[in-house]
């Protein structure tokens, strides 16, 4: 091990106590980045997701088919939006979403670099012999570990965890802000009325049974749909680790970034979409009749059997193709904005 690293994980009194400064700042850093580049995506991306999250959900509904708003193609169905709720129509549920997505990724990017740190030290440490860390240096002997995979696949989903859980109920508020228009369809013309995320939150609970449960409806899908993070962390960290060995300077480049979180999110989408289906259709769930006890409650499996039952196992990528048009701009800005943002903050640290 060399002497550089061997001084990193040093546990005198002196050292110990800077590591700690440092993760401290480390950590306020990656919170900062994480609500930056959610807030950037939010807004770049709000229109895909409205169109995105609608389609996901419109084989539940009767009339929508009639709908002109509605459409497989995205041009067509931006075009058909906006001729009938204008452009604000667009960005319904942003203000749920500047709320969530920003909140989500302040809190899922910290969780995973401290996760990734404490997962690889126990490994080194607890699996390994100490003089096998060397192996996860990259070629450069700059001190930038490679880690293996499965500590990027771990913090991922424990972190995806946490962050879903405390998001949830506002992940359920956007989804029924974003779906209310197709809901509309099916009602009188006197109570085809949008409602706010105040008014949104208030009938939520009173279909819940004045419970505050409901906020978590469409949860274990999301635990379910981990393995999305499973598979494009350890993805995403194998590209950035090969664009830093190619590298001179030993750091990624912009192109390298949006390369790197392009590929790997496309990958995850492809391979895990299916959950997203079904995690739309419990949290766009309405039960009319909150106040009945016996009233069941759509379940995972229940939901899988009835979209296949209804629309073929087709319907479990409906608005797959918005989502491979949404994780370009999405993905990259998030990724892209976080790097850059955290990349920005330790250099200013360093003066």
């Amino acid at each position: 091990m060399s002497a550089t690293h061997s001084n990193k994980l040093s546990d005198s009194p002196t050292n110990s106590q800077s590591s700690v400064n440092l993760s401290q700042r480390e950590t306020i850093f990656s919170f900062m980045a994480g609500i930056g580049s959610g807030a950037a995506s939010s807004v770049v991306c709000a229109p895909l997701d409205l169109i995105r999250t609608r389609m996901q959900v419109m084989g539940d509904l009767k009339l929508i088919s009639k709908h002109p708003a509605m459409s497989s193609s995205i041009y067509v169905a931006l075009k058909n939006t906006i001729a009938t709720d204008g452009v604000r129509g667009c960005f319904r549920g942003l203000g749920v979403t500047l709320l969530n997505v920003p909140t989500f990724w302040g809190l899922y990017f910290p969780l995973y670099e401290t996760l990734k740190a404490d997962i690889f030290h126990y490994y080194i440490f607890n699996w390994q012999q100490e003089t096998s860390a060397q192996n996860f240096l990259d070629d450069h002997h700059t001190n930038v570990r490679r880690m293996p995979a499965v500590v990027h696949m771990t913090s991922a989903i424990l972190a995806g965890a946490v962050a879903d859980f405390f998001c949830n109920p506002m992940f359920v508020i956007r989804t029924r802000m974003q779906t209310e228009m197709l809901h509309m369809m099916e009602k009188p013309l006197h109570d085809q009325k949008q409602q706010g995320i105040v008014k949104t939150v208030k009938g939520l609970y009173i279909e819940g049974g004045h419970s505050v449960s409901i906020f978590w409806r469409g949860y274990l899908a999301s635990l379910l749909g981990l393995s999305h993070c499973a598979v494009q962390f350890p993805l995403y960290e194998w590209l950035k680790a090969e664009a830093r060995h190619r590298s001179p300077t030993n750091e990624e480049t912009t192109f390298d970034l949006l390369l790197a979180s392009a590929s790997s999110k496309m990958v995850a989408t492809s391979l895990t979409y299916p959950h997203e289906v079904i995690r739309s259709r419990l949290m766009d769930y309405r039960d009319h009749k909150p106040n009945n006890k016996k009233t069941k409650i759509n379940g995972i499996l229940s939901t899988l059997r009835r979209v296949v039952k209804k629309e073929g196992y087709r319907g479990l990528y409906k608005g797959m193709h918005v989502s491979l048009m949404r994780v370009v701009p999405n993905c990259c800005v998030t990724f892209v904005t976080y790097e850059m943002i955290l990349r920005w903050a330790k250099q200013q640290d360093k003066f």
